[in-house]
């Protein structure tokens, strides 16, 4: 009796102990089978960079705003949601928002983006084109929300661009302004590596552009232009003038004589003029007009 009533007395305690142990082995193996612990409700961390392009950019071009979200995680981040406030309606018109990761939408001056969810590591991008309207400085922030985003600190952005007046701009190429010029005689002009204005005057002159983007004005006698690698602007005078495109493309222009206006390699554009020159294209896809 003794020894029953001991067996009893110590049995219950141990019993209670292996069970213990099992219920933690059981736990253990459990939390493993499913992954571990997941993280708190709302780890996800959004940041937002913004870049804008030109800058400066003159008054009357478009001027393009790209943001990028990153998500830093652990976690990914749903409902994520892009603002951006625009400049006012005074300072820019609003040409387009897109983003490959959603939709953007556009209501007063305030533009929306929907970016759904955005995977742990994940990036995406808003791109935002708006025309300027005068000179100035422009700002424009952006900011990026998710219920799931617990570090607002690297929520937004801001872009500051100077917009510059079109009376900045470099003075259109004329021949009234030319940068190489003949003599009355027959001469032969050659252009720079640059672009060039050369004007022919009252010989019969051979002119040929250079590597840059050139505008080439014939004089009064029957010249010969010949366009170089760039996309080169000629323009016949009052002769007989023969006007050949080069690498480039081209605008060939016919005056009041009976010019012969011929394409080379690039896209080029023949116009006959008011002589009624005679045009032909040459190996690519040439465009004409006042050409019998």
């Amino acid at each position: 009796m003794h020894n029953d009533y001991a067996n009893s007395r110590w049995g219950a305690p141990r019993r209670l102990g292996i069970g213990a142990l099992l219920l933690g082995i059981l736990i253990a193996m459990m939390v493993a089978f499913s992954g571990g612990a997941s993280a708190a409700p709302g780890d996800a961390d959004l940041s937002i960079t913004k870049t804008d392009s030109p800058d400066s950019v003159v008054q009357g071009n478009n001027l393009t705003y790209t943001i990028t979200v990153t998500n830093h995680g652990p976690l990914a981040a749903t409902n994520v949601v892009v603002t951006d406030n625009l400049p006012a309606k005074s300072d820019v018109d609003f040409v387009s928002a897109t983003s490959a990761a959603g939709s953007c939408g556009l209501k007063g001056s305030t533009v929306t983006c929907n970016l759904d969810t955005l995977a742990n590591a994940g990036t995406a991008t808003v791109t935002i084109v708006v025309k300027t309207k005068h000179s100035g400085t422009l700002s424009n922030r952006a900011t990026v929300a998710s219920p799931d985003d617990n570090t607002p600190a690297n929520n937004t952005a801001t872009a500051t661009t100077t917009v510059t007046g079109k009376g900045n701009q470099p003075a259109k190429a004329s021949c009234a302004t030319p940068s190489i010029t003949g003599t009355p005689g027959n001469d032969v002009l050659v252009g720079t590596a640059g672009n060039d204005v050369i004007l022919a005057l009252a010989g019969d002159d051979a002119v040929f552009s250079g590597g840059g983007s050139d505008l080439i004005c014939a004089g009064i006698g029957n010249d010969l232009v010949a366009s170089g690698a760039g996309g080169d602007k000629s323009v016949g005078g009052p002769g007989r003038d023969r006007l050949k495109g080069g690498r480039g493309p081209d605008l060939l222009k016919g005056k009041a004589g009976r010019d012969q206006l011929r394409g080379q390699r690039g896209n080029d554009f023949l116009s006959g003029g008011r002589g009624f020159g005679s045009c032909k294209g040459g190996a690519g896809r040439d465009s004409l007009v006042s050409c019998p």
